[in-house]
């Protein structure tokens, strides 16, 4: 891997340099999650996730945040009207800094990442 190019494996979750730990945040359920962060620089990360079931509030989305979920079921509620997107393997969403969610992890769910800040 050279400096200029990231591959983000799938499989490196079994190696999280974060976690794995109780979910903050968690308001249902005992969620724990784990992340392989590859690239963390001027308040931008990108790395791949992974968090058990439960109910997870968000009362305001620490930054703007691209995802492809690679496994599992999630839902993510927004907070502001009610609505609730149901996301599974191969979907991709963006997330707004600020934004109140509730994600709903139906089945352990994984996903890529990229955050600004």
């Amino acid at each position: 891997m050279s400096g200029s190019i990231i591959r983000l494996v799938e499989e490196d979750i079994a190696r999280p340099n974060f976690g794995p730990s109780p979910a903050d945040g968690a308001v249902a359920g005992t969620p724990v999650e784990a992340a392989h962060e590859y690239h963390s620089r001027d308040g931008r990360t990108s790395g791949v996730w992974e968090c058990s079931p439960g109910r997870i509030l968000e009362t305001e989305h620490a930054e703007d945040e691209f995802c492809t979920i690679l496994s599992g079921r999630v839902g993510i509620i927004d907070n502001q009207d009610g609505t609730e997107e149901i996301f599974v393997a191969g979907d991709s969403f963006f997330l707004p800094k600020g934004s109140s969610l509730t994600w709903v992890i139906y089945e352990t769910v994984r996903k890529y990442y990229m955050a600004a800040a």
